[in-house]
């Protein structure tokens, strides 16, 4: 596969109940065979019932994996924030990078993220692509 073959997509997504660690690393697991087998890369980051998601690979494997995560029951709400070409991968080192937010940090990522908040709107929220890609990017970087 060709650089130029390249994409990611970055959306949020709500959880349908607050997860525990063993659901979360459940998860984890079956998202990184997944993502193994398809030639996929990415980091997933979680905290406060909000999921942030960036995914990297060919056109037909990210696109594809998308609609099965658009009907996945474990969370609603999804929002596509990008979808583009990119010359090279961000997280090339993982089959799916993961940080789990705790407590009070958890929560403000929920509040800035989330799309359940009152007004259910954009305005004031935090989800422009290029303040998700660095979010997803600076989570990555802790985790190696």
């Amino acid at each position: 596969m060709g650089e130029t073959d390249l994409i990611h997509l970055i959306y949020c997504s709500t959880a349908t109940h607050e997860m525990s660690e063993v659901e979360l690393l459940e998860l984890l697991q079956e998202s990184r065979k997944r993502n193994a087998e398809l030639e996929l890369t990415g980091m997933l980051l979680y905290g406060g019932g909000v999921f942030m998601q960036v995914l990297e690979g060919s056109p037909a494997a990210v696109t594809g994996l998308y609609q099965k995560i658009e009907r996945d029951p474990r969370h609603h709400s999804l929002f596509l924030l990008e979808q583009e070409a990119i010359a090279g991968r961000s997280f090339a080192d993982w089959s799916m990078g993961f940080h789990a937010l705790k407590t009070e940090e958890g929560k403000r990522f929920a509040d800035a993220f989330s799309l359940r908040a009152p007004g259910h709107g954009l305005e004031g929220k935090a989800i422009r692509p290029g303040i998700a890609l660095e979010l997803l990017r600076q989570f990555a970087q802790t985790q190696r």
